[in-house]
């Protein structure tokens, strides 16, 4: 008898000096998180369960009243009056923070530090709209559902499409993205969450980006790696913008010129003088061209760090910063839609 008083008081012993060594599941916190984008807000964070489809407001103010951990939480537990149930874990490059947790310091963290600054919203100095010339490449991608269409009236047989709208930070390279719910590019485009896009946007994105309308989600992608990375629009806003700034490449004369030139060869200098009449002299100088087996396949356009709804696309290569680049060597070919043999 006397063993076993003895073996539980040392295993009592034992926990409480062990305590200090324990990390909490969660603990309390007081303080509030206002919301920089449209985050859905979980039942679960582990499970990432959220049986209403509840998301933050932009620019709404909530209360905390837990956080994961002690020393530098990036999940906080707070309380939707209209979520049921009403709390819910968000997290915390959903917006910014004033926050206390247990005992410590007050915590102003809009997202992390410099460490992770490269995926923190907001952090934007110029954008990229990204187009791609189809045809060519479809060429290297051949699996895809959206390159099976090869008529020749189609859109994107006569047109530049949409690759994205992708806001950048010049002290991370190419490294600015996934500052949103998902952190990591997932093993296919389409095990990304789905996007809740509005009807009109969602046929207006199916014509200028192929991919939305044959089913492999390159919609998903854009919005989850660079959509997040902004606070400005929505979800449908960023796309309409996305679609409005495509639209106005090709409808400037760009477009016809280079499906006329369907199946020859271009020079750069021709191109270039294309869009100078297009877009004012000079906007070349905002333009990068990527070619791959003699063909053109992409075309960056650098644009400002504000980009305004509604804005002109020349207005605002004008605004932007760079020279032209390019891999093309002086000419490119303009691939016809259907594989080459």
């Amino acid at each position: 008898m006397k063993i076993k008083v003895i073996a539980r008081l040392i295993l009592i012993i034992t926990l409480f000096f062990s305590a200090s060594n324990i990390v909490l599941a969660s603990m309390p916190a007081t303080g509030s998180i206002t919301a920089t984008q449209s985050c859905e807000a979980y039942v679960s964070k582990n499970k990432l369960t959220n049986p209403d489809h509840t998301k933050l407001v932009v620019n709404k103010k909530y209360s905390i009243f837990e956080a994961n951990k002690a020393s530098n939480p990036d999940w906080f537990r707070i309380r939707i009056d209209n979520a049921n149930p009403p709390e819910r874990w968000v997290a915390r490059y959903c917006g910014t923070v004033d926050v206390q947790t247990g005992g410590g310091g007050g915590d102003g963290g809009g997202g992390g530090g410099a460490s992770n600054a490269c995926r923190t919203p907001g952090l934007e100095d110029s954008y990229v709209l990204a187009l791609s010339w189809q045809p060519a490449f479809c060429e290297t991608h051949r699996g895809k559902p959206e390159c099976r269409i090869d008529d020749r009236k189609s859109y994107q047989a006569r047109n530049f499409t949409l690759h994205g709208l992708w806001p950048n930070k010049a002290s991370c390279g190419a490294n600015y993205g996934y500052c949103g719910e998902v952190q990591d590019k997932p093993a296919e485009f389409c095990d990304y969450p789905m996007l809740s896009l509005f009807t009109e946007t969602r046929s207006n994105l199916g014509q200028v980006m192929p991919s939305a309308a044959a089913g492999s989600c390159l919609q998903r992608h854009e919005w989850f790696k660079h959509g997040a990375c902004q606070t400005r629009w929505s979800i449908d806003e960023y796309y309409e913008v996305a679609i409005d700034l495509t639209r106005q490449f090709n409808e400037s004369g760009i477009a016809y010129f280079i499906s006329r030139n369907t199946g020859n060869t271009v020079t750069e200098a021709a191109f270039i003088k294309k869009v100078d009449c297009a877009h004012g002299d000079g906007a070349h100088k905002r333009i990068e061209l990527k070619c791959q087996g003699g063909n053109l396949v992409d075309v960056y356009v650098s644009l400002p760090n504000t980009v305004n709804e509604g804005a002109g696309l020349g207005e605002l290569m004008q605004q932007g910063q760079g020279e032209f680049k390019s891999n093309c060597g002086g000419q490119f070919k303009v691939d016809p839609i259907g594989f080459l043999q």
